[in-house]
């Protein structure tokens, strides 16, 4: 009957029993039971480890199915993996889940210290280690948006490398101020441009000179008391801005009470941020109905800017 022997056992009985000579001492039931004790040990040996240190597997180990049959490796006591550079002594008793199968919340570390530097940690305790792409999606208070043309909340919206993105607010929602609890919808109530100029110059031709601006693009002097003051191309959707302009009517500053009766004419707008930009005329009349380049002169200026619109037509009662 054969015997289960292992590695070391069976190479000792067949060096005892077959031996290397002529000599007529080996007998057929030498050889026989021999070559059944191999048969049967083969399993034993496989699988019993002496692979591990005497006869290890040096290409990669197959098991290959044959029909619908067969081919599975069934590790009923687990998986060992001694070369690997986390850990080469635990033993895996579980299957792997994939990347389909696998909890978030079952991964270790998640809790401590702050191994996700990519994102914003839940407590916030720490601010962005990078830039935070939104990627033209809404943020809000609820995660929940009320159609495309009710979206509420905030997005940022991708223009070019040059101009950057706009912010955009929802057209639910108001951009409120925490400090004073003041809030507004838009921003066609905020000047699109202004200008203040010393129309008297320091000498003759007497050219103005620019004090502070906000979307101008030139002021120029086209004679006395009058001034064209033209604004940056997209300043204005039309012609149809409201301007307001102030002056002392003096060629001097002086002191708190040093102004002249007169006033301030708007004149001749014109342009079309085509062919050219929109502009117009800033003119300045004594009581006495003469022309001064006056000292102070101001102008501001509201009014829809391209692509914007105003809500519902005010109505008309006679």
């Amino acid at each position: 009957m054969a015997t289960m022997k292992s590695s070391g056992d069976l190479i000792a009985s067949i060096s005892s029993d077959l031996a290397d000579n002529n000599a007529g001492l080996i007998s057929a039931e030498d050889v026989r039971h021999n070559l059944e004790d191999t048969a049967f040990s083969i399993n034993r040996i496989v699988a019993s480890g002496d692979t591990d240190v005497e006869f290890p597997f040096f290409n990669d180990v197959r098991a290959k199915k044959v029909g619908s049959d067969g081919g599975l490796f069934i590790p009923e006591s687990g998986l060992k993996f001694p070369n690997s550079p986390v850990d080469s002594t635990s033993v895996q008793t579980d299957p792997w889940l994939g990347p389909q199968g696998i909890q978030h919340n079952d991964l270790a570390g998640l809790t401590s210290a702050d191994p996700h530097t990519q994102y914003i940690p839940i407590n916030g305790t720490r601010a962005l280690t990078g830039n935070f792409a939104a990627a033209d999606k809404w943020i809000n208070s609820s995660g929940v948006v009320n159609g495309d043309s009710n979206d509420n909340g905030i997005k940022f919206v991708y223009n070019s490398p040059t101009v950057g993105d706009d912010v955009v607010v929802g057209t639910s929602g108001n951009l409120k101020f925490n400090k004073d609890q003041s809030s507004t919808d838009s921003f066609h109530g905020v000047a699109k441009a202004w200008l203040n100029f010393d129309g008297s110059g320091t000498s003759p031709p007497h050219d103005p000179v620019i004090r502070s601006y906000h979307n101008v693009h030139s002021l120029e002097r086209i004679a006395k008391g009058t001034f064209k003051v033209t604004f940056t191309s997209g300043t204005f959707l039309d012609n149809n801005y409201v301007a307001i302009g102030t002056s002392n009517g003096e060629g001097t500053s002086g002191t708190y009470d040093t102004i002249d009766v007169n006033s301030v004419g708007i004149l001749l707008r014109e342009g079309d941020d085509g062919s050219a930009l929109r502009s117009l005329h800033f003119t300045v009349k004594t009581d006495d109905n003469d022309n001064v380049n006056a000292k102070i002169n101001d102008l501001v200026c509201y009014g829809l800017e391209p692509g914007s619109e105003s809500g519902v037509t005010p109505l008309i009662i006679t």
